[in-house]
């Protein structure tokens, strides 16, 4: 008889109602999914594997990662996941599936060749087996492994009819009791007391510590040893030992905000800069990572409305007969809301002032981004996301504002990438970039003032231009115009990848806009600009705290004066360099655009409940 095809389905999405976006949540230098497939590709008794994911335009990430780690992917229903392992399963010709949560990355790939053997020699046959019962777990959170026979599974799918059947693809085949042939292999020594998954923030701090502490250890992809790090350290084990787990009839939906529409209107122009729309972007990615819907209303090149359909989030372009800021604006605005039931409107632009602010206000929860702590907007809430502005708490009357660097909204890239560890040992990587557009054309100045210093300081030189940048050929053609291909600067153009760029870079020299906050994430210490008025609530926060330095506009385009300055700056020295970069860290952790969408959310069901006892009477 031929050996049964045994594929390990891997189910993972971004959306989570506790740790949105968690599977790609970095580790070690990798996406915890690139720590998981690795040990899924170490075990002996898998066929295959293949990642189960959502038909959700958010996923698509995931099936890109999949193609990148060499594995299959299935993709199908969000919210009923056994029939998503069906299709998986019929797609890859199991004969036995093991069931695998993507948020496992310590698993180890001896507990499921265990596993697997022990349901493959049972006599007579089982339907499922397990390292678990619901009752009387041995094996910590986060190697859970489950086997069960694919006519099991597929009968699982005809006759499971509760939500929790569906979403959590095997309580059917254990639950009753006599329902199907099932059996329970427990490791032999208990450690239960360990909590080893990734469901909260406080899960990640302790399985990226055990990573990165037995990254590189022949052993390293043992429970054993993992186990023996944390008794070692128990001050990490400790760090989510109070974490609660749900049980399989609570649901983790499509997250907390059930497809609720959030609304946000920025335009991104060579006058304007992306950095209104890359605010909004970072919101409206937290709020669809959180289970909501988004769509941004705006004036963006092609470039930019990539990036947010890439993340499911719709794009709508302002009608040609509407003037950007003007009351018909508003009013296209609050109609286009109105049509889709949002809960949310969010707006962030100088363009928008008090009066358009009231002219585009209606039947739902209206928030501004504000960076000059104007006073009595008529807006439900204030965004004020740069450090040393106002305080936190309430504005004028009811008024909620959020304020400080903790609401700083950063992509989800920069939470998943936490700062590298930086030597600073010569070369130095230095990165010039000054926004989306460069309005103050800063970047070919820079670049030739930081050649002129290329024999004295030795630099490698990476130029981030923008979408609409002006001056991008010629940046090309003056790098191009080095003649040591080893010197020759980067000229990197609209990237995708912006936290890995940065991670990658030593010392930034840049303009003070919204980047700076997004280096600071990434610990990169910061020459910086002010190119605009506004950007003084930007540069004065990080100059204070240690984390930047400043550089007058007028200096920056003296090339002379340019060139001194960042040879000063780039010489400083390493424990300079690091102190700089520490204090980067301490001001902004990455989470800021998903704390913003917690408290929308709590204040649009405050507001429901307020306005309810009207309704009724």
């Amino acid at each position: 008889m031929p050996e049964p095809r045994v594929v390990a389905i891997v189910q993972a999405r971004m959306g989570s109602s506790r740790l949105p976006g968690k599977v790609l949540e970095r580790a070690a230098g990798r996406p915890l999914l690139d720590h998981l497939a690795e040990r899924l590709g170490a075990a002996k008794r898998l066929s295959a594997i293949v990642l189960a994911t959502t038909r959700r335009p958010l996923d698509d990430v995931l099936e890109g990662e999949a193609a990148r780690l060499g594995i299959s992917c299935s993709r199908g229903s969000e919210d009923d996941v056994l029939e998503r392992f069906v299709l998986a399963a019929r797609a890859a010709e199991a004969d036995v599936v093991v069931r695998i949560t993507a948020d496992c990355p310590l698993l180890d790939p001896a507990e499921v060749d265990r596993v697997v053997g022990a349901f493959l020699a049972a006599d007579p046959p089982l339907d499922y087996a397990a390292n678990f019962a619901p009752d009387d777990r041995r094996i910590p959170l986060g190697l859970s492994v489950e086997v069960f026979s694919r006519a099991a599974l597929e009968r699982a799918h005809a006759e499971g009819r509760a939500g929790y059947h569906r979403e959590h693809v095997t309580p059917y085949l254990y639950e009753e009791k006599g329902r199907f042939r099932t059996g329970v292999v427990h490791p032999a020594e208990d450690l239960s007391h360990l909590r080893l998954t990734v469901d909260t923030p406080e899960d990640l701090v302790v399985v990226r510590a055990v990573l990165e502490a037995l990254e590189g250890e022949p052993d390293r992809m043992s429970l054993a040893r993992a186990a023996r790090f944390l008794v070692v350290h128990p001050e990490i084990a400790r760090l989510n030992a109070s974490v609660r787990q749900r049980s399989f009839r609570e649901s983790d939906g499509p997250a907390r905000l059930h497809g609720a529409w959030a609304i946000f209107r920025a335009d991104a122009t060579p006058e304007v800069g992306a950095g209104h729309a890359m605010r909004c972007l970072a919101i409206a990615e937290a709020w669809v990572l959180a289970g909501g819907r988004a769509a941004l209303l705006g004036l963006v090149p092609a470039s930019i409305a990539d990036r947010f359909t890439e993340r499911g989030i719709e794009v709508h372009a302002v009608p040609t007969r509407i003037t950007p800021g003007s009351a018909a604006d508003a009013l296209w605005l609050r109609t286009s809301a109105e049509e889709r039931g949002a809960v949310v409107v969010v707006a962030d632009g100088y363009a928008f002032d008090a009066q358009w602010l009231a002219t585009s206000r209606g039947p739902f929860v209206t928030a501004y981004v504000d960076d000059f702590s104007q006073q009595d907007l008529p807006v439900d809430v204030v965004i004020d996301p740069n450090a040393g502005g106002r305080e936190e708490g309430r504005g004028a009357g009811p008024q909620r504002v959020l304020a400080g660097a903790r609401y700083t909204p950063l992509r989800a890239e920069f939470r998943r990438s936490p700062a590298p560890a930086r030597s600073f040992a010569p070369p130095l990587s230095l990165l010039l970039t000054f926004g989306a557009s460069d309005p103050a054309r800063l970047s070919l100045p820079a670049l030739r003032a930081v050649l002129a210093i290329g024999k004295a300081v030795p630099l490698r030189i990476t130029v981030l231009a923008g979408p609409m940048h002006p001056d991008l050929e010629a940046l090309r053609a003056l790098a191009a115009s080095v003649d040591d291909v080893a010197q020759r600067p980067a000229i990197v153009h609209d990237t995708k990848d912006v936290a890995a760029l940065f991670a990658s870079i030593d010392l930034a020299v840049a303009a003070a806009g919204s980047t700076a906050w997004e280096l600071a994430a990434m610990g990169v210490p910061m020459l910086l600009v002010p190119v605009a008025d506004n950007q003084r609530a930007v540069i004065d926060p990080l100059v204070s705290a240690g984390a930047a330095a400043r550089l007058d506009l007028e200096a920056a385009r003296d090339e002379a004066r340019l060139s001194r300055v960042i040879e000063v700056f780039a010489l400083a020295g390493a424990q300079a360099h690091l102190a700089m970069s520490q204090a980067c860290t301490g001001l902004v952790d990455g989470r800021g655009a998903e704390r913003t969408c917690d408290a929308l959310a709590e204040i649009v069901s405050a507001e429901a409940a307020r306005r309810a006892p009207k309704e009724r009477a």
